[in-house]
């Protein structure tokens, strides 16, 4: 059905009282408001399945219109979602389809045997085995590694010396090797490239890292995507190129434990002051997904049994879930009700009744922990920096959305990251405890998701401080997915997911922003190809609604007029015209009525009966749609473009004690502002709450101690956040 018809809900509602519209183009749905349930609000207006409407409850109009302080920021771990690398350096290459002689060859399996202690030099004296199969007749096989790694010896399968040659100018990080004899289509080779060197850690590009904790405990590991995997060892760095299976073989000194991909073979002392450990990994698995941690680690195993509505579903399974703490660090309990890695065992259940069954549930899943602050889905076995709720779920959804899909080029990271970041919202939403969790994370989102610039799939790929753009790639991803569960439901919703997950082509796999538009087309039998064009794939920016509205009842009748525009300029969005299903929300003197108005153009007019006189008219106050501010207005006339939104200076800054912060902007006087302030852990250091007297007012914050703080000012519609660095009070 295209984007333009009635909304399936139409056809579905029974037992509701409902009206259909048609006013120049525009489709209108009215329903009595439901209650609102505690969690899961946003998939309401495409699954009105249930029986008799009521009235809207006061706790749901309270709670999306009036916008109270309802967080306690104290059981939060980060503030905000933390950043995914310690640096934002810029990546020195892009990634694309084509890459010659790397096509020719399809690697099946690589073994990583790695000697590793951070106070020697060289500090890695490894050996690597590759193996695969040629897909076209070729002379030269080419791999990436970093020129300043040192290639000893490479040998082929029967251990015959093989001439190698290494990169040059503009593309220095190459391993070249030439067979020993001509290598025919469908031909099996093998070779063992035994090298050495100090591993480098090249920023956002990612790599490898070690040192000495704060107690003097030594640590290492690897984080490798984008572009990191060939800075510690030989590989086809790019996501396509998946091994069917991986073995890590890694020797530590004594005192340390290595994680990684897989279970674990077998853990043994040399007797030299060196421990090895062996891991071997059996399912499809691409490059920058292949991991070590090692550190001074206590060890400790939860076991994930499926619960039985599950099992009768998908069949019984035991999942380890195994732990690498560092031993100073609380990792596993945590220091609250929304923290620790002990939550990992609930939120795969959670996980699983949305996604299907876990991909790798015939191995493990684990947390080891690393010094960056961030989180790093490695493949069975998640580097984590945090111990939040938030990590856990994101960094546990990539298991399916990342590892056993993987996206076939890097311009397809939101399938990545969106589908991760929509695995943390799933969770809180499954359990009231993260209630806080959830409302606070979906505000900082929305609100980057709003500030995101470019299209969804990536054009440049060559920056990957860029790539990772939060705003971008992981809350409007989220955005994207979250308006889809809008327009079709919880039930479609989650069949589409599950379907997602288990895509025939895709699951163990490549995956592309192609074949889930198509899945999504073949599951609803809608066509979304203006809903990807806007969003996805061609669309910048995002749409901003004027709405003007009037009273015109009659005696006989109670009327409302209503005028919707899309205000939204070139200069910030190249689609003159969104397709939407807007939700509105219209106050009369009897009860709250809900409309979905199906908007394509970029202006529509509706005139309407209601069963009582119209009072107020709201806007998505629920955030349904992604969408900039909104200006509301009583008369039909022409009406200004809306000035700029809430906006919050904070000067001077650093801030020398006091925080003095002059709020302007889109605040009406007589309207409440909240505003709180935390520190990076999560913390509330302060809140208060005005009620503007103008159009612009100044605030002294009481002075905190020195360092970062996050502050968070909102007036009922809008959310204003900036960073503010305290240097002394």
């Amino acid at each position: 059905m295209p984007l333009g018809m009635p909304h399936p809900a139409l056809h579905r509602l029974r037992g509701i009282r409902h009206g259909c519209i048609h006013s120049r183009g525009l489709t209108i749905l009215i329903l009595l408001l439901l209650p609102r349930p505690p969690v899961a609000v946003h998939a309401q207006q495409a699954s009105l399945e249930a029986g008799v409407a009521v009235p809207v409850s006061s706790e749901r109009l309270f709670r999306a219109l009036d916008v109270p302080e309802r967080f306690d920021a104290r059981a939060l771990s980060t503030v905000p979602h933390p950043p995914r690398l310690p640096s934002a350096m810029p990546a020195l290459v892009g990634t694309s389809s084509a890459r010659g002689r790397q096509d020719a060859f399809d690697v099946h399996y690589y073994h990583l045997n790695l000697t590793l202690d951070p106070d020697r030099d060289p500090e890695l004296i490894g050996q690597v085995r590759i193996s695969g199969q040629a897909l076209s007749a070729l002379d030269t096989l080419d791999l990436d590694l970093a020129s300043s790694l040192d290639v000893v010896s490479v040998v082929d399968h029967d251990g015959q010396a093989v001439a190698f040659m290494r990169g040059s100018a503009p593309v220095p990080d190459k391993l070249l090797i030439v067979p020993n004899r001509p290598v025919s289509v469908g031909d099996r080779i093998s070779f063992d490239v035994a090298y050495r060197g100090n591993p480098a850690w090249e920023g956002s590009r990612g790599g490898y890292q070690s040192g000495r904790r704060s107690g003097g405990d030594l640590y290492i590991w690897t984080l490798s995507e984008p572009y990191g995997s060939s800075e510690w060892w030989p590989t086809e760095d790019h996501p396509i190129d998946k091994a069917d299976s991986v073995r890590v073989t890694v020797t530590v000194p004594e005192g340390m434990t290595a994680a990684s991909n897989g279970v674990l073979l077998s853990e043994y002392s040399a007797g030299d002051g060196t421990v090895t450990f062996d891991w071997l990994h059996r399912h499809p698995i691409a490059t920058y997904l292949v991991s070590i941690a090692a550190g001074d680690y206590d060890r400790s195993t939860d076991l994930y049994l499926r619960p039985a509505d599950l099992a009768a579903e998908f069949g019984a399974a035991q999942v380890p879930i195994e732990h690498y703490a560092y031993k100073d660090v609380p990792a596993v309990q945590g220091i609250g009700p929304t923290s620790g890695w002990r939550l990992t065992s609930q939120a795969m259940a959670i996980q699983e009744r949305w996604f299907g069954p876990y991909p790798f549930a015939d191995e493990k899943y684990g947390n080891a922990h690393v010094t960056f602050r961030g989180g790093m889905e490695h493949q069975t076995i998640s580097s984590m920096g945090n111990i939040g709720m938030e990590l856990i779920a994101h960094e546990l959804a990539h298991q399916w959305f990342g590892d056993s899909l993987t996206p076939a080029s890097w311009q397809d990271l939101w399938l990545n990251e969106g589908f991760a970041t929509l695995g943390e919202m799933l969770t809180f939403e499954a359990d009231t405890t993260f209630s806080a969790v959830r409302d606070l994370l979906f505000d900082i989102y929305y609100e980057r998701a709003r500030a995101a610039t470019g299209t969804l799939v990536l054009a440049d790929t060559s920056d990957a401080s860029d790539m990772f753009a939060h705003g971008r790639v992981y809350a409007k991803g989220w955005m994207v997915l979250l308006m889809i569960r809008s327009r079709i439901g919880d039930a479609q919703f989650r069949s589409l997911l599950r379907a997602w997950a288990a895509h025939p082509e895709a699951q163990y796999g490549s995956a592309s922003t192609r074949q889930f538009q198509e899945l999504l087309e073949q599951i609803t039998g809608i066509d979304w190809t203006r809903f990807f064009d806007q969003w996805v794939t061609r669309g910048t920016g995002i749409p901003q609604f004027r709405l003007g509205w009037e009273d015109v009842s009659t005696a006989s009748s109670n009327r409302i007029r209503m005028h919707i525009a899309q205000i939204q300029q070139p200069e910030t969005s190249n689609i003159p015209a969104f397709s939407v299903l807007l939700p509105l929300w219209i106050q009369t003197t009897g009860s709250t009525y809900l409309v979905l108005a199906d908007v394509s153009e970029r202006e529509e007019y509706v005139e309407m009966a209601l069963p009582a006189q119209p009072v107020a008219v709201y806007l998505d106050p629920e955030r349904w749609i992604l969408r900039g501010e909104t200006t509301l207005v009583t008369e039909m006339q022409e009406q200004p473009d809306p000035g700029p939104g809430l906006s919050v200076d904070v000067a001077p800054h650093p801030a020398d004690g006091i925080i003095r912060a002059r709020i302007h902007g889109a605040v009406r006087a007589g309207r409440s502002v909240h505003a709180s302030l935390y520190d990076m852990s999560g913390r509330r250091w302060w809140q208060s709450e005005w009620v503007m007297t103008a159009e612009e007012m100044n605030v002294s914050i009481p002075p905190p101690a020195a360092g970062r703080y996050l502050l968070r000012v909102h007036n009922g519609r809008d959310v204003h956040e900036q960073v503010v660095i305290v240097r002394s009070r």
